[in-house]
């Protein structure tokens, strides 16, 4: 009987053998699986993670359009009720003068009509004056009247200008060593801040000496030479 049970012994060693390599083959196989699940969860983890920090950031970054949502602008002069007044960014001239209850009685309807563009975007820190009928009368705002002739429509001479030449009418010309910052700002290309500088250089010996003193630059120079005097 003993040898007959020792003649097995090396078959039952062989399939010992066998059941361990199968074990540790399932045993292998389950590692696998955990790691690709530990993987798979940390994936996942971290693109739920950029998707919550992702609108955080676009908001953060469209936050200071909110700025820009309004502008500040100063109304005043023959208005009804001039003030500073907060608009939407966009708004126009038109925008502004109704916020101040449109033109007061005193104000020079003409004058108005004819030098305001009412379609106008306006900007921040901008400054908006309505003159009075008196205020043009006294000539401290001064405009030009032209007198076209429309019977000769093809001749591409200048208009006259209160029958003289633009170049040669002094009583029309903005002294640039006198003027107010109202009158200076009627000037093409001359803003409250340039009208400013203007004034703050003062005084000058000739109209060159807004380029020498670098008070404007060339192009706004050539849009007002002739339209400046000392």
């Amino acid at each position: 009987m003993t040898a007959f049970f020792k003649s097995f012994s090396p078959i039952l060693k062989r399939l010992n053998k066998l059941k361990i390599k199968r074990y540790y083959l399932e045993i292998a196989l389950l590692s696998i699986a955990i790691i690709i699940t530990i993987i798979s969860l940390i994936i996942y983890t971290k693109n739920n993670s950029e998707e919550k920090i992702t609108p955080e950031i676009s908001k953060a970054s469209s936050s200071p359009k909110s700025y820009q949502e309004y502008v500040y602008i100063d109304v005043s002069g023959a208005v009804k009720k001039p003030n500073l007044y907060q608009v939407n960014s966009g708004a126009r001239i038109k925008d502004a003068i109704d916020k101040a209850g449109g033109l007061s009685e005193n104000a020079d309807v003409v004058y108005f009509n004819r030098n305001f563009n009412l379609a106008r975007v306006v900007s921040d820190q901008e400054k908006i004056y309505v003159p009075s009928i008196s205020e043009i009368t006294n000539g401290i705002f001064i405009q030009n009247q032209l007198l076209i002739d429309y019977t000769t429509p093809t001749n591409n001479q200048l208009p006259i200008i209160d029958n003289q030449s633009p170049s040669t009418d002094n009583q029309s010309l903005i002294n640039i060593n006198n003027a107010t910052v109202e009158e200076l700002d009627q000037l093409p290309g001359i803003g409250q801040v340039i009208a400013g500088k203007i004034i703050a250089n003062r005084p000058y010996s000739t109209i060159d000496d807004l380029i020498t003193k670098k008070v404007v630059n060339k192009g706004v120079f050539e849009k007002i030479k002739n339209l400046i005097s000392l």
